[in-house]
């Protein structure tokens, strides 16, 4: 429900919110420009000095207004003529003719009515209503993406709209509720709706002294004002002896005697004006310096969040829509899918077509939504996310809750699949409750729950594999997410590390044929081998700076991609592209690092190394099979020993002479590890799944004393692994 109150308002209202936020951006460039082009006020000046200065500088004076950027213009009558002109507040020179662009007005109009009257006053507090109704549901989605609010300011993972539409918005929420507040507020304002306090002008005086009007300079009322305060100052008509000046400042209104200075008929701002002018100027960006641009910089954002909930609003409908065309009574297979991003409903395609190519009837469905019925049905195979920190995603919401109506064959078999991230504490603990509630209602196991971490192809298609022999089936699971295009990358050089029976290590240098997007070292090269329909990812050592692009690659029995890198001559081309890690980099700071990796896993980890030009404290752990045939990247480690940028490399060597794991290492020095931890240390671990078990092991037993475990610090995003 919450989703469809953020979804539905913001595809209803984009074109209305595109050409509000654009006019409003435009505008709050005004108070800037005028705050930059206004000369500073002194402190001490009063409202009767200057009255006095540009009485004498501007002839036919009628009207004085301080603008809140501290901008002064003069509006005078000579005859027919009228006009205005900007005023120093210091000396009370006219600096200049004053004029506003024509760009403002009309599309101050534009922000205000569309242009439309008072229909398009209408449609601007609906847009603005919409706004605010946008930030507070999309503020409690976040969160609950997050895993609660704790988390809120926490790195937001996932990659491409998904994340660009999270982080600006977190950005800049508290900017867009204030515009959605304030623009409503006003918009209530303009039907009368709320009460402002313009009506409580002070009454005009009846009687005023008579006499030679003074220098206003003389004039007390005046006097006792200081600048700063004031808002506008009505000069009384030369021809008139009854007028009197019209006083409006900060804290209130009232008429000045133009004769002794007396103030008239003073009626301070109640609480309901002060409240309209701090909204007021909350919304134009005139209340705090800095504001303006800030207001500015927050509606160019409402296009690009647009953009960004349409592409995922498209992409929910059309995994939604997607249940072919096979009637759930006639589906000997059923494919039941919860996604929070459509990711999920990725996989649950691949996985569709491959037991429809195996020629079985499939049925897919969201969780949510759908038949319960399955009279056919041998298997159910449930594929489903983890929102947050263990909720359900939005496509499995209420799932559990109407489970007991489902309906099945007896001899049906159930399968569940999860999909997750490590890195959050209550890792497919959705899929653990699917999988409970299923067994606990008398359902058949196919097979034991699995779970994928960081939609893992590797995982998914071995999962795809076993579940294939559960079913008597040859089941290929060749998924393709989604990628950027090719691109070309020339093999500068390849450097081989090998000893006699073990399987060969390469490097290569690759450049990149054009222009290349930027890249970190840890991001990842998606290398197409000829003849693949999938790619494979290498993590990159070295970054954009470098100009080249690091990797390190060892050759797999069978392996069609590492085949062809280490067959790859100098010279040659590969296709691929460079995919973003954001998730697996070190965290900003001064804090200690610690680096371990295993085989090809150092790749990432001398590319961190590298980058480490401020010395902060970094401990780099790898693990080899034999010593004979060297470390990779020796060179550069070398280097960023004796520069300061790894204060210590511990090797270890499972086939040496001194047989030993990299696990076995951190064990050796526990209490230094102990304490870099104490003292804040982040841990990234690269390499296969083994090494990394037997990693993760270690530092929970090494931890235990200190009450610390892996999770805490995975919780915590200082444990953080990138595994194949």
């Amino acid at each position: 429900m919450l989703r469809q109150l953020h979804a539905w308002p913001g595809v209803i209202l984009a074109l209305l919110l595109l050409i509000l936020s654009a006019s409003g951006a435009v505008l709050s460039t005004q108070p800037l420009a005028e705050r930059v082009a206004a000369p500073a006020t002194e402190p001490t000046t009063s409202v009767a000095v200057l009255a006095s200065q540009v009485a004498r500088q501007v002839p036919g004076i009628e009207r004085l207004d301080r603008h809140p950027s501290g901008l002064l213009v003069a509006h005078y009558q000579r005859g027919s003529e009228h006009g205005a002109v900007r005023i120093d507040p210091n000396s009370g020179v006219v600096l200049g003719t004053y004029q506003t662009p024509a760009i403002y007005g009309w599309t101050r109009d534009l922000h205000r009515c569309l242009l439309l009257g008072t229909t398009g006053h209408a449609l601007a507090g609906l847009g603005a209503l919409g706004m605010l109704l946008l930030s507070l549901s999309g503020v409690v989605m976040l969160a609950r993406r997050q895993g609660g609010w704790r988390n809120l300011a926490k790195p937001v993972h996932g990659q491409g709209p998904s994340r660009w539409h999270s982080q600006v918005s977190r950005l800049l929420l508290p900017v867009l509720l204030a515009l959605g507040i304030s623009g409503a507020y006003l918009s209530a304002d303009n039907f009368g709706l709320v009460a402002d306090g313009m009506d409580n002008e002070p009454a005009m005086p009846t009687e005023v002294a008579k006499g030679a009007r003074p220098d206003p300079i003389q004039l007390k009322a005046l006097r006792d004002v200081p600048l700063k305060d004031l808002r506008e100052l009505d000069f009384p008509a030369q021809d008139d002896p009854a007028d009197v000046f019209t006083l409006r400042t900060a804290q209130g209104d009232g008429y000045v005697d133009a004769v002794n200075g007396a103030l008239l008929g003073y009626q301070p701002h109640g609480t309901a004006r002060n409240i309209y002018e701090f909204i007021y100027q909350l919304h134009t960006g005139e209340l705090f310096g800095v504001f303006g641009p800030l207001m500015g910089l927050a509606a160019l954002s409402v296009p690009l969040l647009g953009f960004t909930g349409l592409v995922l609003f498209l992409r929910r409908r059309r995994a939604a829509q997607h249940q072919g065309e096979i009637a759930a009574e006639d589906a000997d297979c059923v494919i039941l899918v919860g996604s929070e991003s459509n990711s999920t409903w990725t996989f649950a395609r691949t996985l569709q077509r491959a037991l429809e190519g195996a020629g079985r009837v499939v049925y897919s469905a969201p969780m949510s939504q759908g038949a319960r019925d399955f009279p056919a049905a041998r298997e159910l195979l449930v594929l489903t996310a983890t929102y947050g920190d263990g909720g359900a995603p939005q496509s499995a919401a209420g799932f559990l809750e109407r489970l007991e109506h489902l309906r099945l064959p007896k001899a049906a078999r159930v399968a569940v699949l999860g999909f997750g991230d490590r890195r959050f504490p209550r890792f497919c603990q959705h899929a653990v409750d699917v999988e409970g509630a299923l067994l606990a209602l008398g359902f058949h196991a196919l097979m034991p729950r699995r779970d994928i971490d960081a939609g893992s192809l590797e995982a998914f298609h071995a999962w795809g594999r076993d579940l294939g022999d559960r079913l008597g089936i040859a089941l290929d699971l060749a998924h393709e997410p989604d990628a950027p295009p090719l691109g070309q990358f020339r093999l500068l050089d390849k450097r081989i590390h090998q000893a006699p029976g073990d399987q060969p290590l390469a490097v290569l240098r690759l450049e990149p044929e054009g222009t290349a997007s930027d890249y970190q070292a840890g991001d990842l090269l998606a290398v197409m081998a000829p003849g693949a329909t999938t790619p494979r990812y290498y993590s990159l050592a070295s970054d954009s700076a470098h100009g080249v692009l690091e990797i390190c690659v060892r050759l797999r029995d069978g392996g069609l991609c590492s085949s062809y890198l280490h067959g790859l001559e100098t010279g040659a081309t590969l296709d691929g592209f460079v995919q973003a890690h954001r998730e697996f980099r070190p965290s900003p700071g001064s804090a200690p690092l610690i680096l371990i990796g295993a085989g090809s896993g150092i790749g990432p980890l001398v590319g961190f190394a590298r980058r480490n030009s401020r010395q902060r404290p970094l401990y780099l752990y790898w693990g080899g099979r034999v010593p004979e045939a060297g470390v990779p990247f020796d060179g550069h480690l070398d280097r960023a020993l004796a520069e300061g940028r790894i204060s210590e490399l511990r090797t270890a060597y499972s086939a040496g002479p001194q047989r030993a794991y990299v696990q076995d290492r951190l064990s050796q020095d526990a209490q230094q590890l102990r304490q870099l931890v104490v003292d804040g240390a982040q841990i990234l671990v690269c390499g296969g799944r083994n090494m990394a078990e037997g990693v993760r092991q270690a530092f929970d037993e090494m931890l235990a004393p200190l009450a610390l475990s892996v999770e805490h610090l995975r919780a915590g995003g200082r444990y953080r692994e990138d595994l194949f």
